[in-house]
């Protein structure tokens, strides 16, 4: 078969869509070698290369690429994927900004560029692309991992805290909002408050969404990321709660404000987090935050919100040690 550069392009593309990709990558050679400043058969070279793996070899595809045309925002948002894969994400978040030079609204740049931030530690909270991938892939196996091999018992904490609050809160019905509601644990264990209420659930991910739907305990269930959710207008609630949530925050006045806005009058938001010793919050080790007491308590009083009790607590087992945590009960002060 001779063919021309445009054929051997067009039919790596089908072995691509095929999933193909070494038959793809074999095309895209022989239309490059027939013209080989085909810029698009440079560009589907270089992100086969990428989808094989096969990193160092995409890296100068695409810097080979992005020599003969530098204006291409979607190749140096691809490099950056590449460069964030590699590990060498100080250089990563210089291709994203390239491509954000070139177009300022490219969102998925945008996106992409957080994930070496993160890595770096130079974020505040965990990157909404992150935090999807990662409970995407964990939705299956979530709630065994978690109850039966990590001895998970944030929910029980946070159950607890809504049992006390529930004392202080106006006369049922309740409208409760579990955030990050994962699979539903949470959920479950509030279940019997929202008793000829309602009961809704916000997470970003839409595989744990689909595992919480099964239990059939949720009025709504809302697939976003919880600041951005909170922010918007919607409805209020009595009971807000959350409880391995903020372990994904580090800066907690997003999440604290948001809250504010959608509690009722007096109403409760009651959650955990795992606990830092002395002032402000730092990330973990495995990707985590955690927060002190006096930042608890001041970015709380900052949103509106009253301590009503704090307490330590274990929140679940991390390479056999138990993860210190605080549960916490807020109110949204009445208006006088």
């Amino acid at each position: 078969m001779i063919g021309s550069a445009e054929t051997w392009n067009d039919r790596g593309s089908i072995f691509a869509g095929m999933g193909r990709r070494d038959d793809a990558l074999k095309s895209f050679d022989r239309a490059l070698s027939i013209r080989p400043d085909f810029i698009e058969a440079m560009c589907n070279r270089a992100t086969v290369l990428f989808e094989l793996d096969r990193l160092e070899e995409a890296l100068a595809a695409f810097d080979a690429l992005l020599a003969t045309k530098p204006d291409l925002a979607f190749a140096w948002n691809n490099r950056g994927n590449t460069l964030t894969k590699l590990g060498r994400f100080e250089e990563a978040v210089a291709s994203y900004d390239r491509a954000l030079a070139i177009q300022p609204g490219f969102r998925e740049a945008a996106e992409n560029r957080e994930l070496p931030l993160f890595e770096l530690g130079r974020t505040v909270r965990s990157p909404s692309k992150y935090m999807r991938g990662l409970f995407d892939g964990f939705a299956r196996h979530y709630d065994d991992t978690m109850l039966n091999k990590l001895g998970y018992r944030a929910h029980l904490h946070v159950r607890a805290m809504a049992e006390r609050a529930r004392q202080r809160l106006k006369p049922p019905p309740w409208r409760i909002l579990d955030l990050g509601c994962g699979t539903g644990l949470v959920g479950v264990a509030l279940e019997n408050l929202a008793t000829g209420g309602r009961l809704d659930g916000i997470d970003i991910s839409p595989r744990m969404l689909e595992s919480a739907r099964t239990r059939g305990i949720y009025s709504e269930l809302i697939l976003g990321d919880i600041e951005t959710v909170l922010a918007q207008r919607g409805p209020r609630y009595d009971l807000i709660a959350s409880a391995d949530t903020m372990t994904y925050f580090g800066d907690l006045a997003p999440v604290f404000s948001g809250v504010a806005k959608r509690l009722e009058e007096g109403g409760f938001y009651v959650f955990a987090s795992e606990a830092k010793t002395g002032e402000g919050w730092e990330k973990t080790k495995v990707h985590r935050y955690r927060h002190g007491e006096s930042y608890i308590r001041a970015e709380a009083a900052r949103a509106g919100l009253e301590i009503v009790e704090i307490g330590e607590c274990t929140l679940r087992q991390e390479e056999n040690e138990p993860v210190p945590g605080f549960a916490v009960a807020l109110r949204k002060a009445m208006e006088p």
